[in-house]
């Protein structure tokens, strides 16, 4: 049997106006009001979430400009502990200090005597297995001081030979054959003759003048500068840390053995060592308002060799 006629086309008909009116909605699409609604929500969404990046970045600079003031003035206090702490001031390794600024016969080579020293010629010959430094020897910049053991039962007659180094020869020979280095020196008090009294195993420091000190660039900025004394004159002052605190960014303080304040480098027993950095921009941190960030670091340095 067939499909009855009447039914089938009721049921064609309904079928077309459901699909008539499907195809109404669909080409009625977002009226102007849900646009404009849409648009609002994903701009305050948007900017939200524009404001958060904004603020991880800009606390993500406080943090990195905080974290190099602290390593700042840290880094510099120990560098000033490390080059007073082998310093003899009684033997005149302070040459002047001030409230601000040092200037010491920084300690650069240790090293020892491996061969008689020629008296004629004013050379000595270091070890190299046992010579230790932060750089190599350069004449124009450094001097030595050879240690002079007088009469074994007299201590009264030992000194330090303080001399310039003219010339540095690597690959010289030492008493036994083993490698060592030649130091031409000039400029001995009392003349080369001083230099027989020297015995091997002496040992030798060489050092370079150089002056620590807070100065201010020209574009205001406070700093601690470095300069040495090279070629017979010094040596413009490079910064070695800042930007500090202005007019007290570096503090030092100097005391003798008994605890009161020394009364001359030669005195010298104690030094603190204060630092206060600051931080290129201002910034916003703890809550407080817009404000270069400040540091500090104190250190305690008793040179050793005293």
């Amino acid at each position: 049997y067939g499909p009855l006629p009447g039914v089938v086309a009721v049921h064609t008909a309904r079928v077309g106006c459901a699909a008539r009116a499907v195809n109404a909605r669909s080409a009625a699409g977002f009226t102007l009001a849900e646009l404009l609604v849409g648009l609002v929500v994903a701009a305050v969404v948007l900017g939200a979430a524009f404001r958060l990046v904004e603020a991880a970045r800009a606390l993500s600079r406080d943090q990195a400009a905080v974290l190099d003031v602290k390593q700042n003035v840290r880094a510099a206090a120990l560098i000033l502990q490390s080059e007073l702490r082998p310093l003899a001031p009684a033997a005149g390794d302070v040459v002047s200090a001030s409230d601000t600024s040092i200037t010491i016969k920084a300690l650069r080579t240790l090293s020892v005597l491996c061969a008689p020293p020629s008296v004629g010629s004013a050379t000595i010959t270091l070890r190299d297995a046992l010579t230790s430094g932060l750089r190599a020897i350069d004449p124009a910049r450094d001097s030595a001081l050879v240690y002079r053991d007088g009469e074994p039962l007299r201590p009264s007659d030992d000194r330090w030979l303080h001399a310039a180094v003219a010339a540095v020869r690597p690959g010289a020979a030492c008493a036994d054959g083993s490698r060592g280095t030649e130091l031409a020196l000039a400029g001995i008090a009392g003349g080369p003759a001083e230099l027989a009294g020297l015995t091997e195993g002496a040992p030798v420091r060489v050092f370079e003048a150089t002056t620590y000190r807070l100065y201010a660039d020209a574009a205001g900025q406070w700093w601690i500068g470095e300069r040495s004394f090279s070629g017979g004159a010094w040596s413009a002052t490079s910064p070695l840390a800042g930007p500090l605190r202005p007019r007290d960014g570096l503090a030092l303080r100097y005391w003798d053995s008994s605890g009161a304040a020394a009364t001359g480098p030669a005195t010298i027993a104690h030094v603190e060592i204060t630092v206060r950095g600051l931080s290129r921009r201002p910034l916003r941190t703890g809550g407080r308002a817009w404000a270069r960030y400040q540091d500090s670091s104190r250190v305690w340095v008793a040179p050793r060799n005293d």
